[in-house]
């Protein structure tokens, strides 16, 4: 894999696209990032803000920060991310949190507490706690707050507590009556992952959360693993009834792909990756086998089991709706997640499927996704690559993933390049 042409690419998208496209979406008034946006980001449709996007955007600039302190984002404005943090930082802070510590999913611009619109309630979703703790984890890292981590400790009680006994809520994905689904424990490991690092890092205690992201990350690797497909089940029925309903059948490359790196990282960290590696790496190909579309190319959006439309008798879920009525679209999101897990394979395998994996990944996604017009990516496509203006779960357009693994990528490939000199 040629490390020094992945830095001058990823670094040149970030520097040159990425984060100038996004500069024009910051709140300077109020703090944050404004991205309720059509697809192409030509149209700004609201100014609502969605707690889980506010605190994404919050781990993206406190990371491009770090990363240009370091030296790997040379060519960014170190005061206008130091203060593009700060604002959104002290926005979530003021804003985002209600009465025992949980974030409430929908505000104002200014920051007042909206009551969603779907469910009828403040806090509908802990994937928003949890974006904001990731997002507040990374900020007390870049920005040196340490004095700041008692945020970040009150909100990880909140989120453990809350998984823990069952009340909770997970808009715009409702956990369907007698399922175990894959959503909650992935994004509880990237989150306890992010919070631990930080904490080790300021000098403090971490192993009761540590042992809790490894219990998140086992309930994946054992309890939804299927041994005869290598694949990772998104709903797991509590009777078993997988070969006969749509939920126990459908499988979500994109998030599988995603989760693979959130187990490396951290079982790179904290211990276990070797035991584990013949089953992820096993898993990384089959998944990827499975929702590559032979026809159009690119990942579906969700498979059967068995490969093509997810088939199965409905339980009458709403979740069944989701994956019926977007299964074969393009989403840039599982794409930039090839972009990072591929490489990270083969630098830890030197497997050479895997550089194979994200060249024919790479490959579609930079035909199909840019916009030449406006910058960034048109996010959402249809299944023959087309643009298609439609809601796939929040109503924005999300900074997050796309940047996040050029981020990744490219410090990767920095590390592999500044190894092989």
């Amino acid at each position: 894999m040629d490390y020094a042409s992945l830095v001058r690419q990823y670094r040149k998208l970030i520097e040159d696209d990425f984060i100038p496209f996004w500069s024009a979406y910051t709140d300077r008034e109020y703090g944050g990032i404004m991205n309720c946006l059509s697809n192409d980001g030509s149209q700004r449709l609201s100014d609502q803000k969605f707690t889980w996007s506010q605190g994404r955007w919050l781990w993206v600039v406190s990371t491009a920060s770090r990363l240009h302190k370091s030296g790997i984002l040379p060519g960014l404005d170190g005061e206008k991310l130091r203060e593009w943090m700060d604002e959104t930082f002290s926005f979530i802070k003021k804003h985002a949190f209600m009465d025992g510590w949980r974030c409430c999913y929908l505000l104002s611009r200014e920051g007042d507490h909206l009551i969603d619109p779907v469910s009828g309630i403040y806090d509908a979703s802990i994937y928003a706690d949890c974006f904001v703790l990731i997002g507040v984890s990374e900020y007390i890292r870049a920005a040196g707050k340490k004095e700041e981590a008692v945020i970040a400790d009150r909100l990880a009680e909140s989120i453990i507590e809350r998984v823990k006994s069952g009340k909770y809520n997970t808009e715009p994905y409702p956990i369907p009556e007698g399922y175990r689904v894959h959503g909650v424990p992935m994004i509880l490991i990237n989150t306890i992952y992010e919070y631990a690092v930080m904490k080790e890092e300021i000098g403090e205690e971490a192993s009761e959360a540590v042992a809790y992201g490894r219990s998140c990350l086992e309930s994946i690797l054992d309890g939804l693993y299927d041994p005869v497909r290598h694949l990772i089940r998104e709903h797991a029925s509590t009777d078993e009834r997988r070969e006969k309903y749509l939920l126990d059948r459908h499988i979500n490359p994109g998030h599988t792909i995603e989760d693979i790196w959130f187990w490396i990282e951290f079982l790179s960290r904290f211990g276990g990756l070797e035991e584990r590696m013949e089953r992820i790496t096993a898993i990384a190909k089959s998944v990827f086998a499975l929702g590559w579309d032979d026809e159009y190319g690119g990942l579906l959006r969700f498979v059967d089991m068995d490969g093509g439309k997810p088939q199965g008798e409905s339980t009458g879920s709403r979740y069944e709706s989701l994956i019926l009525d977007t299964w074969d679209m393009k989403l840039w999101w599982p794409h930039s997640e090839v972009l990072f897990t591929y490489p990270l394979l083969y630098a830890l395998t030197g497997d050479s499927d895997f550089e194979k994996i994200y060249q024919k990944g790479a490959d579609y996604a930079f035909s199909v996704f840019p916009d030449k017009v406006h910058g960034e990516w048109i996010q959402i496509r249809m299944r023959d690559g087309k643009p298609e203006e439609k809601v796939v779960a929040l109503p924005v357009k999300d900074p997050f993933h796309i940047l996040r693994d050029f981020m990744k990528t490219l410090e990767l490939a920095a590390a592999k390049e500044a190894e092989n000199a």
